[in-house]
């Protein structure tokens, strides 16, 4: 079967679209359980043993709206995987990014149906939750390569900054794992009658609170050093966006445990959630770019100039400004050159 042609930019847009629309599910999802709608279906993937669908009760109607929902993504990221295929070139690392995310939706599927058979047990739960924003993270890599050439990335910060841009990813997910914690041991279960976790809430709200306001000093350290290292703008945005992503969501954890956890802030916080992890992971994405790719210091966007690096190497800020210099007079023209025509 011949795949129809896709171009680079119908391409970027269906993948900007999955991307909303697997942020919109964890929300959903967060919807059912602070409805305690979890187990609205008793079945799956029958809401029934009955029926396939039903809206006999308002749990019913939250959860079976979620699962088509759920189900309904599936289609983009179908068609995702055979425009990678359709692409003239083909990418292999499109092709690959984009089955690994067909995969992954396979996967939560599976966890989906298999935490409603275990009656929303906290650890099935959790890693549902989890395993979402593992295709959060591959969404927003194949919209990044999307929009990059082809080719061996180099970082574009100095060796220290991309070491501490590493330690914020892996910090941010401790600090989201410890909030699944929370979360289990606390009253948003998805159904009154879920196991919840036996740990007491408030030891574990004090430990994610640790490890949210630590993560919020290692980030502005991360951000002191790419200053004084001379990142590209683009870099220094992105640092920027997450510290105010997470300033925003703790105090908004803070005030949420104030009230007594209220299902409304809650719901909230677990958006707040994934906002922080994506700004984390926009700014791991942002440190590297391909070969043939330089970050413009002066505009924050890219130009096409190759940049010889050698392995363990990165881009100077000096380098980059002669380089930014060099390809926007190419791309102007010479005064001589425009005026001789």
């Amino acid at each position: 079967m011949r795949v129809p042609r896709m171009s680079a930019a119908t391409f970027r847009r269906l993948t900007n679209a999955n991307l909303v629309l697997l942020v919109a599910i964890v929300v959903s999802g967060a919807i059912v359980r602070l409805t305690n709608s979890g187990l609205g279906c008793r079945d799956w993937p029958n809401c029934s043993a009955t029926q396939f669908v039903s809206v006999a009760t308002h749990h019913a109607a939250i959860e079976q709206i979620n699962r088509i929902f759920s189900g309904a993504i599936g289609v983009p990221l179908a068609i995702t995987v055979l425009a990678a295929y359709g692409l003239q070139p083909r990418r292999r690392d499109l092709v690959r990014l984009a089955w690994m995310l067909f995969g992954l939706f396979w996967c939560e599927a599976v966890l989906g149906g298999i935490s409603v058979e275990v009656k929303l047990a906290w650890v099935s739960v959790m890693g549902h939750f989890l395993l979402a924003l593992a295709l959060v993270s591959v969404a927003m890599r194949l919209r990044q390569r999307a929009c990059e050439a082809e080719g061996p990335r180099y970082p574009l910060v100095a060796p220290r900054a991309l070491q501490l841009v590493r330690v914020v990813y892996i910090w941010t997910i401790a600090a989201v794992v410890a909030g699944t914690l929370v979360t289990a041991a606390g009253p948003h279960g998805g159904d009154r009658d879920a196991k919840r976790l036996s740990i007491p809430i408030t030891d574990l709200a004090r430990l994610h609170g640790s490890l949210v306001d630590l993560l919020v000093v290692l980030t502005l350290a991360t951000t002191i050093v790419l200053v004084r290292s001379s990142a590209p703008r683009a870099v220094l945005n992105a640092a920027s966006i997450a510290i105010a992503a997470m300033v925003a969501q703790g105090i908004l954890g803070y005030v949420q445990y104030a009230k007594a956890i209220p299902a409304v802030l809650v719901g909230f916080h677990v958006f707040g959630a994934v906002v922080v992890f994506a700004a984390v992971q926009h700014l791991q994405l942002s440190t590297r770019a391909p070969v043939g790719e330089l970050v413009d210091v002066n505009s924050g966007g890219r130009i096409g100039i190759h940049i010889p690096v050698t392995p363990g190497s990165y881009v100077t800020g000096d380098e980059r400004s002669d380089h930014a210099d060099r390809a926007r007079t190419s791309r102007s023209g010479s005064p001589t050159s425009r005026g001789s025509g």
